[in-house]
């Protein structure tokens, strides 16, 4: 059965949207700028701290730790990397399954919300996983919440076509004047019975 205009469009959206938060994690992963802070060393009176002198700057990733003398420490965290890295893996089949989708209606339209919820539990709980060990204030991380954010837009979007679509297929069709039916569910009389 094809679809209808309105979901074959709401359908692309959301696969692009995918695609778009795939793209943007795997940059994400890819790059070491999810941390840049200063380093700063105390300076003390004697016995008071009298303040902190600042020289240079530290920025961290997913696999190295660096510092702007030209020093890098290998620091990998395997746990936000391998969730994250399921996640976009999810979004990625979400999205193409999303794809696939649209000039035909099958019964995979049920199972690419199901991804697209199992990839933003993923990516957001590897997120956190991140910020309970650094802060998450540059251009890496930054760019794995945009996948989120529109890992998060794609799935009421891609729902929304299943539940119209499981909707659309109990109904009565009317083609060329002959009606189709393709329901599914028995008839009530309005009292449930």
């Amino acid at each position: 059965m094809t679809y209808e205009p309105l979901n074959r469009r709401l359908a692309i959206l959301a696969a692009a949207f995918a695609l778009l938060g795939v793209v943007l994690g795997a940059i994400a992963l890819g790059t070491n700028y999810w941390t840049v802070a200063s380093i700063s060393e105390p300076v003390f009176n004697h016995t008071t701290l009298v303040t902190e002198r600042q020289h240079g700057l530290m920025w961290n990733g997913l696999f190295h730790e660096c510092r702007s003398s030209g020093v890098c420490n290998f620091e990998f965290l395997p746990a936000t990397f391998i969730i994250c890295v399921i996640g976009l893996v999810f979004l990625l089949i979400g999205s193409i399954l999303s794809i696939l989708d649209v000039p035909k209606a099958t019964d995979r339209r049920f199972v690419t919300p199901l991804f697209i919820y199992v990839a933003c539990v993923l990516m957001t709980a590897g997120l956190v996983d991140y910020a309970s060990w650094r802060l998450l204030n540059s251009h890496s991380s930054r760019s794995m919440i945009a996948a989120v954010v529109f890992a998060y837009t794609a799935l009421p979007l891609s729902a929304f076509v299943a539940g119209r679509y499981s909707t659309y297929e109990r109904t009565a069709l009317v083609n060329n004047g002959v009606h189709l039916t393709t329901q599914k569910y028995s008839a009530t009389n309005g009292n449930g019975l």
